[in-house]
């Protein structure tokens, strides 16, 4: 009996492990490929709006000047809304390279990992700003 019940959480296992199309991208659709990413995406933005919080709560905690809070949170507002412009264009050209160059095929695949990059290496940069000491 016990091996049966084995038997059967080793087959529940792998079933719903194989059904995860992002644990499998080669076999994954374009449709659950897309998915995948955007449930990507959508982790590395949450990521750097934590990030960004914890940059904005330090600048309120280290200084007392609420003059000088003002200006350096505008600063990274400013800052912020820049490299969002920048990731954006950057990101655009690499999928408008998909688009009219060789790789048609990919650009949408190309331009979600380019997204997810510049975004990860955005919360990590706010991090270290957020943290630094």
């Amino acid at each position: 009996m016990r091996i049966s019940w084995l038997i059967f959480a080793i087959i529940a296992w792998s079933t719903a492990h194989a059904d995860n199309p992002c644990d499998d991208p080669v076999t994954a659709t374009t449709i659950e490929a897309n998915r995948c990413e955007d449930s990507n995406y959508q982790a590395a933005n949450k990521k750097l709006n934590a990030a960004y919080q914890a940059a904005l709560h330090r600048i309120g905690a280290e200084l007392t000047s609420t003059k000088q809070q003002e200006e350096i949170k505008k600063e990274l507002s400013e800052a912020q809304r820049l490299w969002t412009q920048f990731r954006d264009k950057d990101c655009g050209a690499l999928y408008n390279l998909g688009r009219y160059g060789a790789k048609t095929e990919i650009r949408d695949a190309m331009y979600s990992a380019c997204m997810i990059e510049r975004t990860n290496q955005r919360a990590n940069e706010l991090d270290w700003f957020g943290l630094r000491e």
